[in-house]
């Protein structure tokens, strides 16, 4: 289906890939409504939280361009005046609570209108650790995840286990799709880490998935679109301090590079630079704190302890950036001191030749 010249299903993961989301939000909003307008179908979603701390939820609901209330409300089906997403269920956010709250669960799973997507936030344990409406999570995820026409996990937690998996983990929790791989259910998951999740992916996936772009995911399950490039090689705003060896040494305190209070980057693959957060004010290393990771499997257990620097750091012709920077801020001062000697002999030659004269 094509609609539009600037916006089509092949290019719609591309062109956000290329643009970053904020850029592309704003080029393309009017698009993005129209697209799902012409859907022509219902797309039901179930939110359903395991392990987590519902900040994912939160950053879901600040998103800015659109808003969570145009998505759910303004962008409709047709002529039928009812939204293309229908919130069926979601833990944090609908006003239902107890028998009613677990009854919408189950019309999400018997309706026979319209596709249904199921999003993830949290961990899943191992039986006993999280009962909902006294029923085992996971029997909660295996009844959605063998309805849902589309999966997404949300947040560090549902992607791969999160802050409950660090160890020890006594609750052997996991991420989404080891769970459903575990229990026989192979259906595709599109992984959305972070901690907390960045709303404008959730969104910018969900649209995908009910207009039917293609979303190219990476190894990890993750949309290559986001996560599909290095923060330290060719995002972060602080690399050429990095290349030139300053460094802050206290977070929040000077100028440099955030490598020596344990900055993350290198190992991290995340659009968050060129995204930010809360409406595109800022993200976690541009206010002096170090990058933690949390885009990555392992995390937090890989990274920690997160204000310690990574070992083993790329090197040039053997020399780290720590060493070379020195060198080359001390060749650059050597260079003044020569340069100022060279210059000081130059001028008394100059002197001694008009006195000559």
């Amino acid at each position: 289906m094509n609609i539009g010249l600037k916006l089509s299903r092949r290019n719609f993961m591309k062109t956000v890939a290329a643009m970053g989301a904020t850029a592309f939000l704003t080029a393309f909003k009017a698009d993005i409504v129209k697209a799902l307008t012409d859907v022509k179908d219902y797309w039901h979603i179930c939110w359903i939280n395991g392990a987590s701390c519902s900040g994912c939820t939160i950053s879901f609901a600040q998103i800015a361009e659109p808003d969570l209330i145009q998505v759910l409300t303004e962008i409709t089906v047709g002529t039928s005046g009812l939204p293309i997403a229908l919130p069926d269920y979601m833990e944090t956010i609908h006003p239902a609570s107890g028998t009613l709250a677990e009854s919408l669960k189950e019309r999400w799973a018997e309706g026979q209108q319209g596709k249904r997507i199921m999003v993830v936030e949290g961990s899943i344990q191992d039986p006993g650790w999280c009962l909902i409406a006294n029923k085992d999570f996971r029997e909660h995820v295996r009844e959605t995840a063998e309805t849902a026409d589309a999966i997404v996990a949300v947040g560090q937690c549902a992607t791969y286990g999160g802050i409950p998996s660090a160890k020890p983990n006594p609750t052997n929790a996991r991420g989404l799709k080891d769970y459903l791989t575990e229990i026989g259910i192979n259906k595709p998951v599109i992984n959305l880490p972070l901690c907390p999740v960045n709303g404008e992916h959730v969104l910018l996936t969900l649209a995908a998935v009910m207009i039917n772009a293609p979303v190219e995911l990476d190894e990890h399950g993750r949309p290559k679109a986001f996560f599909g490039t290095n923060m330290h090689d060719e995002l972060c705003p602080y690399r050429p301090y990095y290349d030139r060896g300053i460094f802050i040494t206290v977070p929040g305190e000077g100028e440099g590079c955030r490598y020596k209070i344990g900055c993350k980057g290198p190992l991290t693959h995340t659009d968050c630079p060129s995204r930010k957060w809360v409406n595109h004010t800022s993200y976690c290393v541009e206010v002096g704190a170090p990058c933690i990771g949390c885009s990555e499997p392992g995390w937090p257990d890989r990274f920690s302890p997160f204000y310690k620097e990574i070992p083993g750091m790329p090197t040039l012709l053997g020399v780290d950036a720590t060493t070379l920077g020195q060198g080359l801020l001390a060749a650059t001062a050597a260079g003044i001191v020569v340069h100022g000697v060279k210059r000081a002999a130059t001028g008394k030659k100059k002197e001694e030749k008009k006195e000559e004269v």
